[in-house]
């Protein structure tokens, strides 16, 4: 197993996504118990722009239970792909909880802003998208102006929430 995922890992690193993909694909499919193989599958297909097949490998992943030390990637793979897929309500809770856990990390409320998005809820969105914005700019990257983004992040959080 570790050295087909070594070699997965290869294929994708020299570009040979296709590759890659079939031999994920496969690992998966004989190893239908193991979350490596699922996540490997998973994000192969995501890689190859198939997210309609990369979902059901990470939904087997989900149901197998991440390592800890995989969660990050996984929440931030699995939000994005059931967005991309249309189940908007599921991405949101996935990357929401990922917000919660991983609080310094803006990737996870901008991935989390394209999902409220998605969902129509475009307050809650900008508020979001700003938040991330304010939290991965270096400290001078809004000049002056930071603490009223910040102020007008709060503003729309506040009407979004109500």
């Amino acid at each position: 197993m570790d050295d087909e995922l070594r070699e997965i890992a290869r294929l994708e690193a020299v570009g040979e996504l296709s590759a890659a993909h079939a031999r994920a694909i496969a690992l998966a499919q004989a190893h239908p118990h193991d979350v490596r193989a699922q996540l490997a599958a998973a994000y192969a297909c995501d890689r190859n722009d198939r997210e309609h097949d990369a979902i059901r490998f990470y939904d087997a992943a989900w149901k197998l239970g991440v390592p800890t030390a995989e969660q990050p990637g996984f929440l931030l793979g699995y939000g994005s792909t059931l967005r991309n897929v249309g189940r908007t309500d599921e991405s949101i809770s996935i990357l929401t909880d990922a917000v919660r856990r991983f609080p310094d990390r803006a990737e996870f409320s901008a991935f989390l802003a394209l999902a409220l998005h998605s969902a129509g809820r475009s307050t809650s969105a900008v508020a979001t998208l700003l938040k991330s914005a304010l939290q991965a700019a270096r400290p001078d990257g809004f000049g002056p102006y930071r603490r009223a983004l910040a102020e007008y992040q709060q503003l729309l959080a506040d009407e979004a929430a109500h």
